[in-house]
């Protein structure tokens, strides 16, 4: 994502898909059960209670042409950093790739405060001049030729090349101002550059660009290995939360993990018989010793929660799909495995085919708009939520995202994942952690000092077309 400075707010939350592979700095954390929500029950917490409350919920909300159309639409829109990759062009001049590194030290790089290291000490000048000395800007010829890949295990992308955090404080460890997201296995990368170092890779991925490792991605001989595999029709779909994928048969060499919303070239569904496949049989990409690019065989469990293809775009689907997330622990541009605000609701649409910016701000310009609410009363605000449509409305503040559930006894309910709340203990405001996917009502916050979700609502928007 684009990074936004975190707010004096009563949400301390980042807005920035979650993937894992099986190593132990990117084990999800365990799911645990959410803390107690004030006005939130344990049945309010299952998809069916917000469900039952919709005459029609399984009726199409948009038709998989009607999808295309408005992704095709929102690709064109520059705002939103989305990129067709496979559309990129093979041939740069040096000064277009250093206005990309220039854009990112500009917004980025070394301001007048004061930034700490993982360790808890400020980032001094030496650390910034060998930052900058990696970012190998000499190297970029005039003619420059950019290579294609894919991703081959989840793996974090950085604003630059370093492992190095940049925090605003010396122990605000769980906010990294270098980490822009979470990259899945499979996606389709270009790669513009390489660090001096050669340890890592310049690359624009679908909705973002910066820096991943290079043991993480695999380059193709030419563009076209990558397209095709971008645009394989068939495709096995991600709908389970995680979903484990293996390199054998057996199902005994877990290859990574999948996170919803991910999807993969389909080359055989299970039988019904046992002289058939008992397991899904994908295409996953993989990486040679020279680092090449190359396809293999991955296998899913037949009972994993997939599906062939994308899911048809109901609120019953949007309820089931969004209460799979419940409990997922939250995480700074996915850090520690976790989802934030905005990577709750990317993941989310894409298992209907929808693209989403990897920004909440920009999430919340997707869509129908049902109104200006920012600096309204609170009684017109609650009038623009009562035209909203349940399970297919994102409610925005500043620096948060949340998905509308609807309405019960007078309360507007969200399901999102959120860092935490402040509150007023003795006229003091007390942080109170959450960290993880919730179910709340917007008087959430209501007792901080900056007021309720309610209270800060920007914006509502309409996942769909007109009305």
């Amino acid at each position: 994502m684009i990074f936004q400075k975190l707010i004096s707010s009563s949400l301390f939350i980042g807005a920035i898909l979650l993937s894992f592979v099986i190593i132990p700095r990117y084990i999800p954390q365990r799911l645990i059960a959410s803390p107690r929500i004030p006005n939130v029950t344990p049945e309010m917490e299952r998809p069916q209670f917000w469900i039952k409350k919709i005459k029609n919920p399984t009726n199409l909300l948009l038709t998989p042409d009607q999808i295309h159309k408005m992704n095709g639409e929102n690709m064109k829109r520059r705002n939103l950093l989305l990129c067709r990759v496979k559309d990129l062009k093979e041939n740069w001049g040096r000064e277009e790739i250093l206005f990309l590194l220039t854009e990112d030290w500009e917004n980025f790089g070394r301001t007048g405060e004061v930034q700490y290291g993982k360790s808890g000490i400020p980032l001094g000048e030496f650390f910034w001049n060998e930052l900058r000395n990696n970012l190998n800007q000499e190297a970029i010829e005039k003619r420059h030729r950019i290579l294609f890949g894919c991703i081959v295990k989840r793996t974090d992308i950085r604003v630059f090349p370093t492992e190095e955090r940049s925090m605003s404080t010396s122990y605000n460890s769980e906010f990294d101002r270098f980490q822009h997201s979470s990259i899945s296995p499979g996606s389709p990368i270009a790669i513009y550059h390489f660090s001096k170092d050669k340890e890592w890779a310049y690359i624009q991925t679908h909705f973002i660009r910066g820096w991943v490792r290079m043991h993480d991605l695999a380059i193709a001989k030419e563009k076209g290995e990558a397209k095709d595999y971008e645009e394989a029709k068939d495709r096995l779909l991600v709908t389970g939360n995680i979903v484990s994928v293996f390199s054998d048969p057996s199902l005994q060499q877990p290859v990574f993990l999948a996170q919803m919303g991910d999807s993969f070239p389909l080359l055989s569904i299970p039988g019904g018989d046992k002289m058939t496949n008992a397991f899904y049989i994908i295409h996953i990409p993989s990486r040679e010793n020279n680092g090449s690019l190359t396809f293999k065989k991955g296998y899913i469990r037949t009972d994993e929660d997939v599906h062939r293809g994308f899911l048809p775009y109901t609120q019953e689907n949007v309820a089931h799909q969004a209460f799979k997330m419940l409990d997922h622990p939250y995480g700074w541009g996915d850090m520690f495995g976790g989802r934030d605000c905005s990577r709750f609701i990317m993941d989310l649409f894409r298992t209907f085919g929808i693209l989403m910016p990897r920004n909440s701000k920009e999430q919340a310009t997707i869509g129908t708009d049902l109104g200006l609410v920012e600096g309204k009363p609170i009684k017109e605000k609650r009038k623009k939520l009562d035209q909203a449509i349940p399970l297919a409305t994102t409610l925005r503040l500043p620096g948060h995202i949340m998905l509308y559930l609807g309405k019960d006894k007078g309360k507007y309910y969200v399901i999102h994942s959120i860092w935490g709340i402040q509150k007023r203990v003795k006229s003091c405001p007390v942080s109170e952690k959450i960290a993880q996917v919730v179910v709340s009502d917007l008087s959430l916050g209501e007792s901080g000092p900056y007021g309720s979700l309610l209270h800060r609502l920007t914006d509502v928007r309409f996942i769909g077309t007109n009305q």
